[in-house]
This record gives C-alpha cells, structure tokens and sequence, in this order.
C-alpha cells in the first residue's frame, strides 16, 4: 500500500512531499491494517463457537473496529490546517467529522449496565 501511493504521489502529483500520499494516506492504511488485525479474530472465534453450539463471549460489534479508526480525521484535520494541505473547508470538516464519529460510536448501549441512569 505503502510503495502504491508513495508512486501516486511521486508519479501522478509529481510531489514526494505531499502529505497526503508521504503521510496521512499511509498512516490510515496502517491504522486500518492494525485494528482490523486486532478485531477479526475475536469475530471469527465468536462464530465458530455459536456455529458448534458453544457458550461464549458475543460476536464483538463492528464499531470497535471503527471507534479507533472514528478518531483518526481530527488530527489529519489539523494537519490539513496546519500545513495548508487542503483548502480551510477541508481541515474543519475533517476535525467535525472526527469528533462527531468518535462521539456516536462511544455510545454505551442501551443493554450495558449502568447506562440507564442509576448509579
């Protein structure tokens, strides 16, 4: 992934120092490529066991595949920002997005003890 989008970047864009492809692109890649490393295997133990009648621990969500991911466009939106990487419109979307995922997938649900309001 890495060698594909550096040659984008070096190739296409005729920059290889765009922080797009030299950076943030890549980094994503490797995010994605270490929490889904860290989450598949739990899901696939999860079937397995209820597919053989087995008590178990559940299936786990997909949003904790997403919630580490949900938090990445904030800081890629103060880069934008920061290095003029994009235009204004960009960076602050990114940050709003970030916080706005982050901030719904953090939700307890409503089967989680505790979360109806008592303590």
């Amino acid at each position: 992934m890495a060698a594909i989008v550096g040659a984008f970047g070096d190739l296409v864009l005729h920059n290889s120092h765009d922080l797009w492809t030299g950076w943030i692109i890549q980094i994503a890649a490797v995010i994605v490529a270490l929490q889904f490393t860290r989450w598949y295997p739990d899901v696939v133990r999860a079937r397995a066991r209820r597919e053989q009648g087995l008590p178990g621990p559940p299936e786990p969500p997909v949003s904790d595949l997403l919630l580490p991911l949900a938090g990445y466009p904030t800081p890629v939106g103060i880069l934008v920002l920061a290095f003029n990487a994009g235009p204004v419109w960009l960076g602050a979307g990114l940050i709003v997005v970030g916080v706005l995922l982050v901030k719904s997938l953090n939700r307890p649900s409503p089967a989680e003890p505790g979360t109806d309001g008592r303590a």
